[in-house]
């Protein structure tokens, strides 16, 4: 799975298709509220889309029947692509639509350039993955002789990082004929909004994010670098995509991780924290780190925005070793923490006060672990917009460890960034050649990246080592 902006994808040439999806039946209103994911994300409506899109090659041409069939089948099985938001005057409400659609094949033959092609994908997303959208999804492709682009995006209501790996393995299946009723039972993100949340006020796990936030109130981290911007102001995106280790150095650090009695997500948390110090951010790095909530197997496949933020704390004083050997109980107790419902926590620690509309936070996912990642050409594709804090998404992959970093595009900024990233990743190689020697010593069937991780171990893997946390923000 590559992971990517849209500014950034480049597509091979070719014929946009794209559908329309009719509704063949009546909408009504729902008593099932948004979530709370769902809430802010609607709030921040006015600011523009925010959509993650899922692309993946086929042999070409495109059997644009067999996609539209697809298509259909995608809605019909995922709950909260049959459902959309209304403005009321009490808040956005949830709407539920029919899953009896029709999809109209929009007429589109000019050949176009790979940038035609990319901004084109890019107006449509914009266009049709609004919000408040009665379908918030944009459903195309790429037709071309040979291979062809199977690209479809999602407001950010409707999916996680998750979700798009998902996307792609059940589009890929039904696209080369597999029966929908052969897929794995799935459940309906819209019932998992539904569920009843039980909260005590009490409850000791609360004293924890009272510790992080401090006596500032419940203001969430932001960078500790200056990036150059004044509380309320917010600039034209930057995007730093680099590969950072090869599959080889990743296990390397993986086993050098281990060997400090800790995961590979604290390793990273660590190294962060290291560049940081090194910058002259502080021997202390608060961020927040995004994870799943799929603990329950009818939600392993489903399509859903399910995640929540965890807080977390890292000192960096001493050698990375100490610091990683200090890192991994300390998110093994921010997982227990997050695990708290967050809407009912905010609101008991007195509500948000946040000084910026992004937050600093760092997200982790290992896709060699999620369906779909391994289809060919498989991408992930998030719009592009204005910021004001950084955002870090490390992702795994049978290629190694990649990087995307978006912050602030101020002229501080772009000076302070470049040279933090290449600290990070200087230091993360650094650590790689004594992983390599761990390495040869381990028996192979007991490396981690050499087991096949059923669905089910992933929250019991979360509570060990912290390791299935996804992004929150594209």
């Amino acid at each position: 799975m590559r992971v990517t902006t849209v500014d950034h994808y480049s597509p091979a040439p070719g014929t946009f298709v794209h559908w329309r999806v009719r509704d063949d039946g009546d909408a009504h209103e729902s008593p099932i509220p948004p979530s709370f994911n769902q809430l802010v994300h609607l709030a921040g409506a006015e600011a523009g889309s925010t959509w993650l899109a899922a692309a993946f090659d086929v042999d070409g041409p495109l059997d644009r029947a067999a996609l539209a069939a697809a298509y259909r089948a995608l809605i019909v099985r995922h709950g909260t692509l049959r459902s959309s938001f209304t403005a009321t005057p009490s808040g956005p409400r949830r709407v539920l639509r029919s899953a009896t659609v029709r999809l109209d094949e929009q007429p589109d033959a000019t050949p176009r350039s790979s940038s035609a092609l990319r901004d084109t994908i890019w107006r449509h997303c914009n266009d049709r993955c609004a919000p408040f959208a009665d379908r918030a999804y944009l459903l195309a492709a790429i037709d071309r002789p040979d291979t062809a682009t199977v690209v479809c995006a999602f407001d950010h209501a409707h999916v996680d990082a998750h979700s798009i790996a998902i996307v792609i393995d059940e589009l890929r299946l039904l696209y080369h004929g597999a029966a929908p009723e052969t897929l794995p039972p799935v459940g309906d993100f819209v019932d998992h909004c539904a569920r009843p949340t039980t909260f005590d006020p009490a409850d000791p796990r609360l004293r924890g994010w009272r510790e992080f936030f401090g006596d500032q109130g419940v203001v969430p981290p932001s960078f500790p670098l200056d990036l150059g911007l004044a509380p309320g102001r917010s600039a034209p995106q930057a995007v730093s995509l680099r590969q950072v280790l090869t599959a080889e150095e990743a296990e390397a650090f993986e086993s050098w991780c281990r060997g400090n009695d800790a995961g590979f997500f604290a390793g990273l948390l660590a190294t962060l924290a290291h560049g940081v110090r090194a910058a002259g951010g502080g021997d202390r790095t608060r961020l927040l780190f995004p994870m799943h909530t799929r603990y329950e197997p009818r939600w392993e496949r489903a399509v859903g925005w399910f995640t929540t933020n965890a807080p977390l704390a890292i000192d960096a004083s001493g050698t990375l070793a100490d610091t990683v050997r200090r890192a991994q109980p300390a998110v093994r107790t921010a997982i227990e923490i997050g695990a708290l419902p967050l809407a009912e926590t905010l609101h008991a620690l007195g509500g948000l006060r946040p000084r910026r509309h992004d937050i600093f936070m760092v997200s982790y996912l290992d896709y060699r672990r999620l369906p779909g990642a391994r289809a060919r050409g498989a991408t992930h594709i998030s719009n592009t917009g204005t910021t004001d804090d950084v955002q870090i998404w490390f992702s795994r992959t049978e290629d190694g460890l990649a990087l995307r970093v978006r912050y602030p595009a101020t002229p501080l900024a772009r000076a302070v960034m470049p040279s933090f990233l290449a600290e990070v990743e200087q230091i993360l190689r650094s650590h790689v050649g004594a992983g390599r020697s761990r390495v040869r010593e381990e028996p192979a069937a007991q490396r981690l990246s050499d087991r096949v991780v059923p669905p089910a171990q992933l929250c019991r893997d979360a509570e060990r080592f912290g390791e299935v946390s996804i992004e929150l923000f594209p």
